[in-house]
């Protein structure tokens, strides 16, 4: 099996129902928090922050911003709230004891006597073929695909979406491949691109350029975040595709930006992760970032229906909102704001709380 270091070369060369009262809670405290903060204009600090108050405020807003997608602790992950999933004795995910059941129970194989390719150890962990039929990941990619496909038609992975994600165990090896839909009930690490698509303005007739980001506006249609701020484009990454091939497909088909601009014009430059309750599961989401400068005359249109509209923001207000106004953007997002943010010198090490809001980042 492939490893994870060596991800953007192997790792894509291989290609329910009840929310709990926790759940109800963690939603009820969410809301609350989102509607603390309404300021005023008047209330923002200014884009500057050179006041140390508002400096530290605006840091403690953005870690609160990256916290709300971190709220899995590792408590959660240790009580009887998930258990262990296991595929050839390597830890890959984390699952709701009633989607562990279903598991157990839709989990035969027909055409192989009916063999268990889920089942429960001694331990109480799920194991996948426990015992080791299907040796390699093609193979197990397969099989598993048999089982999910009839627990689809019995409605236990909803939100089918006919896309392939890689299972990567903790230690870096690719298992299988397995629908998309399913990644966050399997509680595996799953893989997204995002992009950062800015503008530096000298319109001001200032010596010093402005950072400006293209800030898209998700359609109300869509089945999850509907309405809410996000970025230029961004992508889960399916199995079988690299990292900067997903980004400037995604830029073509949500923003319209040519490929062949893209393609030489689009920087990898960092990666962020977080592990957060989506829908009373575990989502454990790796990011890979890219940042693509646009000229000043060029305006992204949607295409695809992804998005509504696009706005061009000065980055400090796109901080401001972050930090004031929670709940706007959609949520993984203003991790990879605020590491372009970081990177563009708009939050820096002078201000109080910045050591932990960049370890924050990165889970």
């Amino acid at each position: 099996m492939s490893r994870l270091a060596s991800l953007p070369r192997t790792l894509f060369a291989n290609r329910v129902s009840r929310l709990s009262f926790a759940g109800k809670e963690r939603n009820r405290v969410r809301r609350d928090r989102t509607m603390a903060f309404s300021p005023s204009a008047e209330s923002l600090p200014s884009p500057s922050w050179k006041n140390d108050k508002s400096a530290a405020a605006l840091v403690r807003g953005l870690r609160e911003a990256v916290e709300s997608c971190n709220d899995v602790t590792e408590e959660d992950l240790s009580s009887n709230k998930f258990i262990d999933l296991l595929v050839s004795g390597s830890h890959v995910g984390h699952v709701r004891p009633d989607f562990a059941e279903a598991l157990v129970k839709h989990g035969k194989l027909e055409a192989a006597d009916g063999y268990a390719l889920f089942s429960k150890s001694e331990k109480g962990v799920v194991c996948f073929d426990s015992e080791n039929r299907y040796a390699s990941s093609e193979e197990k990619t397969r099989v598993v695909a048999e089982v999910f496909e009839k627990m689809r038609e019995l409605s236990l992975i909803p939100g089918w979406r006919s896309e392939m994600f890689p299972v990567v165990s903790d230690e870096g090896d690719v298992c299988m491949n397995v629908e998309r839909a399913s990644a966050s009930l399997l509680g595996i690490k799953a893989f997204g691109v995002h992009v950062n698509g800015y503008v530096n303005s000298n319109s001001s007739g200032n010596s010093e350029s402005k950072v400006l980001l293209w800030v898209g506006t998700r359609s109300k249609d869509k089945q999850t975040f509907p309405g809410m701020l996000d970025h230029l484009s961004a992508g889960g990454l399916p199995a079988g595709m690299a990292p900067t091939i997903c980004a400037v497909k995604e830029l073509a088909e949500e923003a319209g930006v040519p490929e062949k601009y893209s393609e030489e014009n689009v920087k990898s430059v960092s990666c962020v992760s977080y592990r957060m309750f989506y829908k009373e599961c575990v989502k454990r989401d790796v990011l890979f970032c890219y940042d693509l400068e646009l000229g000043e005359s060029f305006v992204p249109k949607p295409v695809d229906g992804e998005v509504e509209s696009f706005e061009l923001l000065p980055l400090e207000r796109v901080c401001e909102i972050i930090a004031f106004e929670p709940g706007r953007f959609k949520p993984n997002c203003v991790l990879v704001i605020i590491d372009f943010a970081i990177r563009k010198g708009i939050v820096t090490c002078d201000m109080p709380g910045f050591p932990e809001l960049v370890k924050a980042l990165r889970r």
